[in-house]
């Protein structure tokens, strides 16, 4: 990528809506910089161009034992530019075939990495998996996965760090249990459906409000309306899935 190409690409994500500050992508030589313009063009529908930035990420080997007190990891960016490469090859060439080979490089490093993560990324790594995986034409594969996965968690937790012990949040068993309710409810069998994710939701990071919404919603005679009702509850984002390092404020003295 030319440098004239990347500064058109840097002062369109550095303008206009939402822009992004210029001193955090300048530095064409920086690939965490390259990470947040590719990221950010998705942010802004250019494809094509984000396409173009991001791959230039794919050779990058992420170190795994680095912990920033700010900001994303280099572990992070990446999973973060493979996934986005993912879904842009899946929007362009409808080829789930090959966007999984993204998605499941960029979950792998999600999984492997022992430090927090501060998106969503993991769990949602699994999930999108197991739909691609689907899509391939491998349902019953995707459903089996899905359903060691949950055994596999049981003896061997591989669950972000909580400030509880005791917590049972964990990302990969929620997501399995939710993709197997969504397989049980196309099939028709909603009773089951609901009754999967309602399960799923005990390993689901939920605040005081969450667990109204859930009251609210196991209260729900009808299958067909409370299964509905979990899954308003599960576009609701109630606490972060991991435990992040305090925030960092320093001041000049």
């Amino acid at each position: 990528m030319e440098a004239k190409e990347w500064n058109e690409y840097v002062e369109k994500v550095a303008t206009g809506a939402w822009p992004v500050p210029i001193n955090m992508i300048k530095d064409q030589e920086n690939w965490m910089c390259r990470s947040i313009v590719g990221r950010a063009l998705v942010f802004k529908e250019d494809l094509e161009g984000a396409m173009t930035v991001l791959s230039t990420v794919l050779d990058v080997e992420p170190d795994m034992d680095e912990a920033p007190e700010v900001g994303l990891s280099e572990a992070e960016h990446k999973t973060l530019c493979l996934r986005e490469l993912g879904e842009i090859v899946y929007k362009l060439a409808h080829k789930p075939d090959a966007a999984l080979q993204y998605i499941d490089a960029a979950y792998k490093i999600a999984r492997e990495y022992q430090h927090p993560f501060r998106t969503g990324a993991r769990g949602e790594l699994w999930y999108r998996h197991l739909q691609l995986l689907a899509e391939c034409g491998k349902k019953e594969q995707a459903c089996e996965e899905a359903r060691k996965m949950f055994r596999d968690e049981q003896e061997t937790s591989h669950a972000p760090k909580q400030d509880d012990p005791k917590s049972k949040i964990n990302p990969y068993k929620y997501f399995s249990l939710k993709y197997l309710a969504e397989q049980e409810y196309a099939a028709g069998h909603v009773a089951e459906a609901s009754s999967l994710l309602h399960q799923a939701f005990e390993f689901y990071p939920v605040s005081l409000a969450g667990e109204k919404d859930l009251a609210a919603a196991n209260a729900v005679n009808d299958p067909e309306e409370r299964y509905k009702a979990y899954q308003h509850c599960a576009t609701i984002q109630y606490l972060p899935w991991e435990k992040l390092p305090p925030a960092v404020i320093r001041r000049n003295v």
